[in-house]
């Protein structure tokens, strides 16, 4: 920010005349032409006016998550969006207000003056409809319910699957089963299509290795990973390689492994996704997809604000993945392809 110091240095007049005329004192007596060149120096170095300072408008930004804040515990890939939000305000300008779901909706009393919304994660028709009422300034995160009128942030899932499947089968790997997260929002009518199954299931099939017998559903915790694996382990029937939805998931099966005896990497390979922070401590420290979740909701705010500035072409953010590559994977019966 620009300091009347400066403006005068450049102007080539005092500090005081600079003063009188930003605050616009009309007893100064300066001829139009000194006027004129000090407004310019202003504005070129950005500088503004105690008055401007006091009008900057401070927007007030609802950011709505589709977990309750249990759910985002256990599950925290929507807890790490809803942190990158709250990391991109760095300054006074943007108040945010956190409004999570309670099963029994959310409480759009503390959304009524907002300027904005960022709403986290997957929401019924009537839910996206009151949140128009509130406010057209809408950014969805992890879904896109209407690119051609919301803003959205998605990730890249495509690159993601395919990146593990070719991992996996350069280990050697032929029997690849995959255990995916619940859909939570069911009783709310919403289909989240589980993208990852349908990725995982072309992708596989593509290579001619999609097996329904190694494919289960449901889940989000520490404890459902846990209680899948087991099940799964009592019908003696593992796949060699596993990609399960979630790393907390994930984690729980790690357990359910080491209980029975069932080495990792060395009797069966474990993928995860998100890679939450506790996936690099994890006995063995977990293979996962890294998804930039903290980098999505920086840019939500970014997009809400831009939007706020007065732009009207809604667009729509897909962020990169990459596989990050630890101790819970290797080679299918100790031998790659």
């Amino acid at each position: 920010m620009a300091t009347i110091k400066e403006i005068a240095e450049k102007a080539e007049c005092s500090i005081g005349t600079v003063s009188r005329v930003l605050n616009f004192d009309e007893s100064l007596r300066v001829s139009d032409e000194k006027r004129e060149k000090i407004l310019k120096v202003a504005e070129e170095l950005q500088y503004e006016t105690k008055h401007q300072k006091k009008q900057k408008k401070k927007h007030i930004v609802g950011v709505v998550s589709m977990y309750t804040t249990m759910e985002e515990l256990e599950d925290p890939f929507y807890l790490s969006i809803r942190l990158g939000v709250e990391k991109a305000v760095n300054d006074k300008s943007i108040e945010l207000r956190i409004v999570h779901d309670t099963h029994d909706g959310f409480d759009l009393k503390r959304l009524k003056d907002v300027d904005g919304i960022i709403a986290i994660g997957h929401f019924t028709e009537e839910e996206i409809n009151a949140f128009e009422k509130l406010t057209p300034h809408i950014v969805f995160v992890n879904a896109s319910p209407n690119e051609l009128k919301y803003d959205s942030i998605l990730f890249d899932g495509k690159h993601a699957i395919r990146e593990v499947i070719n991992h996996l089968y350069t280990l050697g790997h032929r029997d690849i089963g995959f255990i995916g997260v619940k859909a939570t929002r069911e009783k709310k009518g919403i289909d989240l299509k589980e993208t990852r199954y349908h990725l995982m299931k072309k992708a596989l099939s593509q290579k001619g290795l999609y097996q329904e017998k190694f494919i289960y559903h449901g889940g989000m915790t520490y404890k459902d990973g846990y209680t899948i694996m087991k099940k799964i382990i009592d019908k003696d029937e593992l796949p060699s390689a596993f990609l399960i939805g979630n790393d907390s998931m994930c984690i729980g099966a790690l357990t359910a492994l080491y209980e029975a005896g069932i080495r990792v990497p060395e009797h069966i390979s474990i993928v995860g996704y998100n890679d939450i922070t506790n996936a690099e401590y994890a006995q063995p420290p977990l293979t996962t997809i890294k998804v930039y979740t903290e980098l999505m909701g920086e840019h939500a705010l970014t997009m809400l604000v831009d939007k706020l500035k007065g732009r009207e072409i809604p667009l729509k953010l897909i962020t990169p993945t990459h596989l990050v590559v630890r101790k819970s994977s290797g080679p299918a019966n100790g031998k790659t392809n």
